[in-house]
């Protein structure tokens, strides 16, 4: 596991020499537009993305290009096969399944196991970390707003990719709703290149410090919402809708993009994937935007709603 890969280098769109030309260049059009086309010509219905695996420990040749297929137009795919036996064998599902699209550089957080996966369920015990888990919302059951996972990382530490496996659902609720991040590139810069310059800018979403909790050790992140993978030109969005604990910069064109994100994501789309994990679901992305609505456990033969969570450094490598 490698907290801080020298492969992986995360810049601001208008300061990398690579956003000179290119698809996401505000000076290429000719790009962008051959790119755009790509990217919308026949764009999959989003109920299309969820892909039937008979092991998802071993996925076949044909599945996994299947899977692949929805991950290199959507940037994300559900995964539907049989309940693991137990956790133990759903975390080594998990990083299995990272291992055939190219993922091994998993995110090690505060607050994931040894394995570097976490179990998102609602904390309790008395446990030091179980504790700590209860600070934050994701080990709720309260809904979560839109985002991209680790906005508050550092460069080194951007998250591009996930693996989501469901081995226990919620009683009621726990939707999941999914946006693909280059979608709402494409969106904002066809409505106002202005707004997409705005969101490239290395200022243009601060993280303040945590004060909260001493087991996180994290100053102010600041950086763009939009920049670019130099390895491989790839785009990457980080992005939160919580109202608190962000600072945008203050310039009008920022303050509008901002306002465009809100209103874009709070609308009906066909670009929208709304999905419930069920028991032996997964999902597979490039840390595309999402959002989780509250949910309620069900008694204690049912279980607690168990999310396993693994979070990578490197991107999908979809041939």
């Amino acid at each position: 596991m490698t907290q801080k890969p020298d492969f992986l280098s995360e810049v601001a769109l208008m300061d990398d020499p690579m956003g000179a030309n290119g698809p996401f260049s505000l000076e290429d059009d000719a790009a962008y537009q051959a790119w755009r086309e790509l990217k919308l010509v026949d764009f999959p219905d989003v109920s299309a993305l969820v892909v039937n695996i008979e092991d998802p420990a071993k996925p076949t040749p044909d599945e996994i290009l299947a899977l692949n297929r929805c991950i290199r137009r959507t940037g994300m795919a559900v995964f539907k096969g049989p309940v693991a036996p137990d956790e133990a064998t759903a975390r080594d599902l998990v990083a299995g399944l990272g291992l055939k699209f190219g993922l091994s550089h998993l995110d090690l957080n505060p607050y994931a196991d040894d394995d570097a996966i976490t179990p998102l369920h609602v904390a309790a015990g008395a446990q030091a970390k179980e504790q700590g888990r209860k600070l934050y919302i994701p080990y709720t059951d309260r809904a979560i707003s839109w985002h991209t996972d680790g906005y508050y990382n550092p460069p080194e530490r951007r998250i591009r990719a996930m693996v989501l496996y469901c081995l226990r659902a919620a009683a009621v609720g726990g939707e999941n709703a999914l946006y693909d991040s280059e979608i709402a590139y494409i969106l904002m810069r066809d409505a106002d290149p202005a707004m997409v310059c705005a969101l490239g800018h290395p200022e243009a979403m601060t993280i303040p410090a945590n004060d909260v909790d001493d087991a996180v050790s994290r100053g102010d992140v600041t950086g763009p919402v939009f920049s670019l993978n130099r390895s491989d030109g790839t785009l990457h969005m980080r992005y939160t809708a919580r109202k608190r604990n962000v600072v945008w910069r203050d310039d009008p064109d920022t303050s509008k993009a901002v306002q465009f994100l809100e209103d874009l994501l709070a609308t009906d789309s066909p670009y929208l994937l709304r999905h419930r994990l069920s028991a032996g679901e997964g999902l597979i992305c490039n840390n595309v935007l999402h959002t989780r609505t509250a949910f309620e456990d069900g008694d204690e033969d049912q279980g607690k709603r168990m999310i396993l969570r693994a979070r990578y450094l490197d991107r999908i490598a979809t041939p």
